[in-house]
């Protein structure tokens, strides 16, 4: 444990940085080295249905700003575990996503990495910023982000 706590590891990452960048890059990685996929045969199916649960989730899930009511002695409290999951569901619907692609293309590199990824939030190692569809408003812009560094 002392060897990651002198690893400079970001304790927070932008959604676009771990939804998007780093699966494509994973991917065009293991693409370019040729490493073998994984021998599941029509397993892979079962991405399918973990997509679609996860793409559900991320559809259903309330907005950060619309939160339903919590009592007095929770609003602060941080949560550790698999209850981090059902604080927001837009990161494990995202990791839903992310884990049922990875079986779809039979890639062991993004399927490990969206398993890694939830073991890390749900041990409270990194905290991951919620990714958000897009909503246009007057004046908005499509592509605003928090300043968020990586």
């Amino acid at each position: 444990m002392e060897l990651l706590q002198r690893l400079a590891v970001p304790r927070r990452l932008a959604a676009r940085v771990w939804l998007f960048t780093l699966p494509s890059a994973l991917v065009s990685f293991e693409r370019r080295r040729r490493i073998p996929r994984m021998p599941i045969g029509r397993g892979r199916l079962l991405g399918l249905a973990l997509i679609a649960g996860g793409a559900a989730v991320l559809l259903r899930a309330v907005p950060a700003g619309r939160q339903g009511p919590q009592a007095e002695g929770q609003a602060n409290v941080r949560w550790r575990g698999l209850s981090r999951f059902r604080d927001r569901p837009t990161v494990g619907g995202a990791l839903l996503v992310l884990s049922g692609l990875g079986l779809l293309l039979r890639s062991l590199m993004l399927t490990a990495y969206a398993l890694g990824l939830a073991l890390a939030f749900a041990r409270d190692t990194v905290d991951l910023e919620e990714p958000q569809l897009s909503r246009r408003e007057a004046g908005g812009d499509v592509w605003e982000y928090d300043e968020t560094q990586v």
